[in-house]
């Protein structure tokens, strides 16, 4: 079966799905609608501004194909559309898939768009008024899409290490608490700019361990914007999935940990090739192979992932395609999709 294991709600918002929800809900912001010609862009308008032209050093320009598209967020029900529109896409492109909700972002991105600073409201009002409805929208969405498609699909609850602020953050995990059954784990993701690309701020470590007797199974961002080094210290709060990964082949130690503790690597072809090119060049002189056929050789478990298909102008069966292109041996990885998928959700799929 061909599984998503690391796909990005906000990264899965396409043109098609933008433009139609923009006219149902009258958005008429600058991205989606051209003021002159007194009408909405075309699909094929909006897919230039969203999606990346090509390989970048600046991830800005990565982030900034997520912004444009969050401008959708208007209201709960344009992001429970956009959700829906989101899951019945990954439905048609998959056999199943995990869906990352970076649920403060949208929480954040929603109060912002409604003409309000998000810092000025009370943390728990975040939570309760604005991030609670989303969340249950998203659900029901999901929900929706999996009796129209009986597609597997489920939610994993992303937490950013950018870290804006601990009072709201501890506020949406006492509303994630309550709705925890529906969830599958959690994620820790980000972008951060500096000389420690890819940090754990220990309030938000601190976080994770209050909400992981509620969800155990812990995913990473690590070893793709950083090094095998940032890979050694997510290790440290044992995480059974780690986002990326891939620089794990910077060192043998490294390498070795992966495969004695059975952790699984997300790997995302094309969101590599993009973000760190030149690393990922580096790592395929040195290993003679791209870095899931390296890792797969190291006896380290690896799933595949599209990441985020809009802006990187990706689909989940195009990363299948580039597997197969590489020589990745497409047993093995099915034999550690099946793994891990049991491994989050308890249940083995059919053969």
């Amino acid at each position: 079966m061909h599984l998503d294991l690391h796909r990005h709600l906000e990264g899965s918002h396409s043109a098609v799905a933008l433009i139609d929800v923009a006219q149902e809900h009258a958005i008429r912001d600058p991205i989606f609608y051209d003021e002159a010609a007194q009408r909405y862009r075309t699909p094929a308008e909006l897919a230039r501004s969203i999606t990346m032209s090509g390989p970048t050093t600046d991830p800005s320009v990565f982030y900034d194909c997520i912004v444009k598209a969050r401008a959708a967020y208007v209201s709960v029900p344009a992001i429970a559309s956009l959700a829906a529109r989101a899951f019945r896409e990954a439905a048609a492109d998959t056999d199943g898939f995990e869906m990352r909700l970076s649920l403060f972002s949208m929480t954040r991105t929603l109060i912002d768009n409604q003409h309000q600073r998000w810092r000025d409201v009370a943390p728990m009002e975040f939570a309760e008024r604005y991030a609670r409805p989303i969340l249950l929208a998203v659900l029901a969405a999901r929900d929706a899409v999996f009796a129209e498609t009986a597609t597997p699909m489920v939610v994993r609850l992303g937490l950013s290490r950018t870290f804006e602020s601990e009072p709201h953050y501890r506020a949406l995990a006492k509303v994630v608490v309550e709705h925890a059954g529906d969830l599958v784990g959690l994620d820790v993701l980000g972008i951060v700019a500096g000389p420690d690309r890819e940090p754990l701020p220990p309030a938000l470590v601190a976080i994770l361990d209050e909400l992981r007797p509620h969800l155990p199974d812990l995913t990473i961002h690590a070893g793709e914007l950083a090094g095998a080094d940032a890979v050694d210290r997510t290790l440290a709060l044992a995480p059974r999935g780690i986002g990326h990964g891939v620089r794990s082949l910077e060192s043998a130690a490294t390498l070795e940990r992966l495969a004695k503790d059975g952790v699984t690597l997300e790997v995302c072809p094309t969101s590599n090739r993009l973000l760190i090119g030149d690393e990922l060049a580096a790592l395929e002189r040195a290993h003679g192979a791209t870095p899931l056929l390296a890792l797969q050789r190291h006896d380290v478990h690896c799933v595949l992932g599209s990441d985020d298909p809009t802006p990187m102008g990706t689909t989940f069966r195009d990363e299948l395609a580039i597997a197969r292109a590489a020589g990745v041996d497409l047993a093995r990885l099915e034999a550690d999709t099946r793994r891990r998928w049991t491994e989050i959700t308890g249940q083995s799929l059919p053969q």
